[in-house]
């Protein structure tokens, strides 16, 4: 089992982490005493061995005594310690652009598979402002060529800039056309207007390395007028693609979550048309549903899970609930939600492929009402295991605000991770390297 992971690394440079492995077992701490005493005899016995068996004989059987001994100190569940990697990649410099502000940093960040480069390339994008929300922005992108470890500017580096627009939330998704060629998908939420106060969610698209999004693309629903999103557009096993929103419906007056479906390759969005759309929760009274995450678990089951808060003032966040889907044509029936005994802000999840993992990332604030800290928490569920049943791990403590965390992650093959999260305080986009088997 894996240890907890504390993020207390310096803002210039890289460094890793370590995590003392937890103890297992009842044995008492073994002293120095104690390794000599052992250490004397077993040396004794070698060289008496091997003066009576040969020295090929002899090593074998004191390697097995050596393995033995390693046992004994370790223990046949103490694992090697683990470590992260963490750096800051994107930190806090004057915006550029007096409409963004005077000093600008990185929120909200997303992390993807580069699809038209190597294994370990990877996109990530942000938004850029000088505040959380409610001042204009720009998205950004940077690219890495060594799995997280560098970064450096996309091409193009902005990705999304109009005047008095407060981009925000950016995700990276990427698909596998009809005709077998790959597509990155960029998506977001745009408010506007008077005080922000017009929301579209939009999404733009590109199918070469390098080179300008296409235009955007608004994302309609049929109940929702000023949908949000907040989570990766995802392909389902027969190809149609969906993206979880959340907002108000106002026949009711209280907040959905909803997946609206794209069936040419995320060219169109339009919850309008018929079958297009379908509600995973429906809000009531004391009960908001926010920033659903979706992922496909199996051909044909798709599971969200869902921020909850209250309709009252202050908000107040209530615990997650997790909602399944298992009919694979545009989800005609979702479960119904049941309450996973966490907070969450912001919860991503998705399978590794090749694995039965199911890393589950979220920010966590300390406290229903008025939080003072979000660490970002990690658990991963295997898809024949129970949710009371997984370990919960903390992969970044920002300590001292709640303006922090939101994180994206990727995995690298079936055993490696890249996770970024920001962090207000730090003024920076922070990236963490890490194995599956440090959080598992």
């Amino acid at each position: 089992m894996g240890c907890l992971l504390e993020s207390v690394a310096d803002q210039q440079t890289q460094k890793v982490i370590p995590c003392q492995a937890p103890h297992v077992g009842s044995s008492r701490p073994l002293t120095w005493n104690g390794v000599l005493g052992f250490l004397v005899p077993l040396l004794r016995v070698g060289r008496t061995v091997m003066a009576r068996i040969g020295p090929r004989k002899g090593f074998s059987l004191v390697a097995g005594l050596a393995l033995a001994f390693a046992a004994l100190i370790g223990g046949p569940h103490a694992p090697a310690a683990a470590a992260i990697v963490e750096a800051v990649v994107v930190p806090g410099a004057p915006c550029g652009d007096p409409e963004l502000g005077t000093n600008c940093q990185a929120y909200f960040p997303d992390i993807a598979n580069d699809p038209f480069g190597d294994a370990d390339d990877l996109l990530m994008v942000y938004r850029w402002s000088s505040a959380h929300q409610g001042v204009a922005g720009q998205l950004r992108m940077m690219r890495s060529t060594d799995g997280g470890a560098t970064w450096a500017p996309a091409d193009p580096f902005v990705v999304a800039d109009y005047p008095a627009t407060d981009y925000r939330d950016p995700s990276l998704a990427v698909i596998t056309k009809a005709d077998g060629s790959k597509r990155l998908l960029l998506s977001y939420f745009a408010a506007f207007g008077t005080n922000f106060g017009s929301i579209q969610t939009q999404v733009k698209r590109r199918d070469t390395a390098t080179g300008a999004f296409s235009a955007p693309v608004q994302v309609f629903s049929s109940t929702l007028p000023s949908p949000a999103t907040s989570a990766k557009i995802i392909q389902m096993a027969n190809g149609q693609l969906l993206i979880p929103l959340y907002g108000t419906n106002p026949s009711t007056g209280y907040q959905d979550a909803v997946v609206v479906a794209s069936v040419d390759d995320g060219v169109s969005w339009d919850g309008r048309l018929t079958g297009r759309q379908k509600t995973i929760a429906a809000g009531s009274a004391g009960r908001y549903f926010q920033e659903p995450a979706i992922a496909q678990i199996d051909p044909g089951d798709i599971r969200a899970v869902l921020r909850v808060s209250s309709d009252t003032s202050p908000s107040t966040t209530a615990y997650a609930m997790q909602s399944e889907s298992y009919d694979n044509t545009y989800l005609t029936t979702w479960t119904t939600p049941w309450s996973m005994g966490v907070r969450m802000h912001a919860p991503e999840l998705f399978r590794i492929p090749g694995t039965n993992l199911i890393p589950y990332l979220w920010s966590e604030p300390n406290a229903a009402t008025s939080p003072t800290n979000r660490p970002v928490r990690i658990t991963v569920r295997r898809t024949d295991s129970v949710w009371t049943e997984t370990p919960r791990y903390t992969l970044y403590n920002p300590g001292s605000t709640w303006d922090a965390g939101y994180s994206g992650t990727v995995a690298i093959g079936t055993t490696r991770l890249v996770s970024v999260v920001y962090d207000e305080d730090r003024r920076a986009a922070i990236v963490l390297r890490y194995n599956v088997a440090d959080v598992d």
